[in-house]
């Protein structure tokens, strides 16, 4: 025994010391905060922008901003929920920019660490197991979150309902993606649909989240099986009602709306879906290399079919829907992340006509198909270790350079705009708006080039006459600048042409036509405070300083941050006040 003893602990093993616990939340953890420091860092200079174009018409910047709640939402149309996120940004920190701005970059980083969480499911239903899955989703994440493609639904205040539309989106489809067990449960069922829900009511084309779970239930495991479809009956129970509601919601909305839908006069839907053929390839091409991005793009409409070759691009587009069809076996994660990548952009770039063609933030969502085509590809690409990674630094460093570069136009926005109305051609519409900025700079001689263009595009056009009234009044001439605004009355007659034409009149010495011309401009519009303190003015001018007094109190009730008409209205009750005493 005591040999045996001996032998045995001349046997016994030697054990090395228990390795601490794996802790993989820490390594995410610090992946994430790295991650956001650098988003925070491309985005910085875009954090001290003002608000610009669609951000002046949201409720932040109008009047009904010290309203109610149901104020606000009574003035979103269809977008309640992107409504409510302005309202309670507004609650917390009032009308400054920077806030706003923080808040879509935050929004903007969550939708990063949800796209890491699509792309790692997706790519693991392709097969790839491991570290590879992790590596490429987060490369793929990175890639969405540093992209300078993003800038515009980021640094755009206005941006937000695309990042906001699409953290629901995401967050619905991380649920779908994650669910327990195959087939899906009632309560998740029940959380993909509030956040499908929730998306739409943010935007609009948020509705391409129905046919992209449909296409990941025909595309994992087995392609176009519908063995997942009849799995997951009980969520697309419930999804066809909202979604049949919604479609009808919609086209009536695209039915009357001026801007987005079938009574969009620029062209027809067929002219639309001609132009979009082309539009797609584009945005392709942006996000390969993204050296064209404009605020508003110079892209020409295509009326015929074959105007700009739209039928070859119609055709290569069919062709590589086909080949993505029938490729779908041999290559899964190119071939779902092109028809991924189609779906998300069907709303707006299909054969439902908006008024812009081509518009950077469209690609939002969309940018993910694009990413899990990169993911085949650079799986399929044979290169050295060191090559590969050496390829994906520069990549990163060039995106990174090209995100910070875009950040610091959006910082600055005159540039933005300067950029765009100087490569127009096709477009007026940044002719226009930069002529208005060099009017706001009292440069108005500067503005003549820009107008000529755009007028050359849009002859006897309502705003192209409304900004070069505006530009005749700022060099001091009025009777051509009434010539203009009288011929923008004619061809739309809005409150604000109105007050221009009346304060004109007033200029020339007609000044029972200016009084017309006001009054005029509130019945267009009673609820605009702007029209109630023209028409004050001209009152006062004619030293009637009791409807003077009237109208100044109006249109103080009706924006109480008007110091100027706050204090015409204790002016003009001062000047009174001798008249009643001697009484």
């Amino acid at each position: 025994m005591e040999g045996l003893q001996k032998i045995g602990k001349g046997m016994a093993l030697h054990v090395p010391p228990a390795s601490p616990v794996a802790r993989p939340w820490r390594s995410g953890g610090w992946l994430c905060l790295g991650m956001f420091a650098v988003v925070l860092w491309l985005y910085s200079p875009a954090l001290s922008g003002q608000f610009i174009f669609d951000d002046l018409s949201l409720p932040f910047c109008q009047p009904i901003r010290h309203g109610s709640l149901l104020t606000w939402i009574s003035h979103a149309g269809v977008r309640p929920v992107l409504i409510l996120s302005y309202w309670l940004n507004y609650k917390i920190s009032g009308d400054s920019p920077f806030s706003y701005h923080f808040v879509n970059l935050v929004l903007h980083f969550v939708n990063s660490a949800l796209v890491f969480l699509v792309l790692l499911r997706i790519v693991q239903r392709a097969g790839w197991i491991g570290r590879k899955s992790q590596v490429a989703s987060v490369i793929g994440a990175l890639a969405f979150a540093i992209h300078p493609i993003q800038t515009e639904s980021v640094s755009y205040v206005a941006g937000r309902s695309e990042s906001l539309a699409a953290l629901f989106v995401l967050l619905a489809y991380v649920v779908f993606l994650y669910r327990r067990k195959e087939e899906i449960s009632w309560p998740e069922a029940v959380l993909v649909l509030v956040l499908f829900g929730a998306g739409v009511k943010t935007k609009e084309n948020a509705v391409a989240l129905a046919p992209i779970l449909i296409l990941t239930d025909l595309f994992w495991p087995e392609a176009f099986s519908l063995n997942r479809l009849r799995r997951n009956w009980r969520l697309y129970c419930l999804m066809i009602p909202g979604v049949l509601f919604a479609a009808v919601a919609v086209f009536r909305l695209l039915g009357s709306a001026g801007t987005a839908g079938f009574s969009v006069a620029t062209f027809k839907w067929y002219q639309y879906a001609f132009t979009e053929a082309r539009a797609i390839f584009t945005y392709i091409r942006m996000a390969i290399w993204p050296s064209a991005l404009s605020l508003d793009h110079d892209f020409a409409t295509s009326y015929t079919v074959l105007e700009h070759g739209a039928i070859c691009w119609m055709i290569l587009l069919a062709a590589l829907v086909a080949m993505s069809i029938i490729l779908r076996r041999r290559y899964p994660l190119l071939c779902f992340g092109f028809l991924m990548f189609l779906i998300w952009l069907a709303p707006t770039s299909s054969i439902v006509p908006l008024d812009d063609a081509l518009v950077d933030r469209r690609m939002y969502l969309p940018l993910i198909g694009l990413i899990l085509i990169g993911c085949e590809l650079g799986m399929r690409v044979k290169v050295p270790a060191a090559a590969g990674v050496a390829s994906l630094c520069i990549a990163g460093i060039i995106l990174g350079a090209l995100c910070y570069n875009r950040n610091r136009l959006w910082g600055d926005p005159e540039k933005l705009i300067e950029m765009a109305a100087d490569n127009a051609v096709h477009n007026p519409r940044p002719l226009l708006n930069f002529a208005e900025i060099l009017i706001e700079k009292n440069e108005c001689a500067a503005t003549r080039p820009y107008l000529v263009r755009a007028e050359r595009r849009l002859p006897n056009n309502y705003y192209v006459n409304v900004v070069w009234g505006r530009t005749l009044a700022c060099l001091g001439d009025f009777d051509h600048a009434v010539n203009r605004f009288e011929t923008a009355a004619m061809l739309k007659p809005t409150s604000q042409v109105y007050q221009w034409l009346g304060l004109a009149y007033a200029e020339i010495g007609r000044p029972e036509a200016a009084g017309a011309a006001l009054r005029r401009g509130v019945e267009l519009d009673p609820q605009s405070g702007a029209a109630h303190g023209s028409l004050a003015l001209w009152f006062e001018k004619n030293h009637d300083l009791a409807n003077a007094e009237k109208e100044y109190r109006t249109a103080a009730a009706l924006d109480r941050d008007d110091s100027w008409a706050q204090q015409g209205w204790k002016r003009t009750r001062q000047q009174r006040r001798p008249a009643s005493a001697n009484f």
